[in-house]
């Protein structure tokens, strides 16, 4: 690792944890379709060392959300206990997938989901406080198996899950889903970081200046969240998602292989 390429993923990884913790998606979703696009590391080596950039961008936006009173313990918590065990299932499913099968899965999450908040665009969101049937227990454990799932098996914090469950579905407000979802992240990232570290998937000379990038940029989020409007913050995560899809689809192209 040269001092420009790790000045090159500081800047990645801050980039990426200001826009991923203003839609709540933890930066990992900009930083999976960059590590395999310009680096090529095979999907599980993805996978582990996202997340620790997850875990570092959450961890820091947290702390921000936690002293401007914007997360929802009483939803974070059932999420919570349902995405630890789920975690641990992630890490074997992902060592399962080829290169390619990896990318079209991982392409496809995002479209699906880029399309679904296309449409949250004319919904109108619930008042601050609101309860909603993603406060029942039950839906909150079942969120949360899926979360800890895809937050291991991708790399991407569980926010993929979140962010559709709660924004369209429950029609919460999309600050309130930003960080309620970073707080449920930051709780359950390490157990998925333990095993995929145990594995030997964690890349520490690509993590570690993704990591420092990240602790700078998820800090300055919250505030930056205060002043951007929601139907912005869709339209960015929209953005973003085709932005990341593209970009694995390219990989597969004659000319891209060539």
């Amino acid at each position: 690792m040269t001092p420009l390429g790790a000045f090159g993923l500081f800047l990645i990884g801050a980039a990426a944890s200001v826009f991923g913790s203003l839609v709540g998606l933890g930066g990992g979703f900009v930083v999976v379709p960059v590590l395999r696009l310009a680096f090529g590391i095979p999907p599980a080596e993805v996978a582990g060392t996202s997340l620790v950039l997850v875990l570092a961008n959450t961890a820091s936006s947290t702390v921000g959300f936690w002293r401007h009173r914007m997360i929802d313990f009483r939803l974070a918590l059932p999420f919570t206990l349902g995405a630890v065990p789920a975690a641990v299932l992630g890490v074997f499913a992902v060592r399962r997938f080829t290169p390619a099968g990896f990318d079209i899965a991982y392409g496809c999450l995002l479209v699906t989901l880029a399309i679904l908040v296309i449409r949250r665009r004319g919904i109108e969101s619930r008042a601050l406080g609101e309860r909603t049937f993603a406060h029942d227990w039950r839906v909150g454990i079942l969120g949360g198996l899926a979360m800890g799932f895809f937050s291991s098996a991708f790399g991407i914090g569980g926010g993929i899950v979140m962010v559709p469950l709660l924004l369209i579905a429950a029609r919460m407000p999309p600050r309130v889903v930003a960080a309620t979802t970073a707080f449920v992240v930051t709780m359950t990232a390490p157990i998925g970081i333990i095993f995929h570290a145990y594995a030997g998937d964690v890349d520490w000379a690509v993590t570690t200046p993704l990591v420092l990038g990240g602790l700078a940029g998820g800090g300055i989020a919250p505030s930056i969240a205060k002043r951007v409007s929601s139907p912005t913050l869709i339209t960015l995560l929209a953005i973003g998602l085709i932005g990341a899809a593209c970009g694995l689809a390219l990989r597969h192209l004659p000319f891209w292989t060539r």
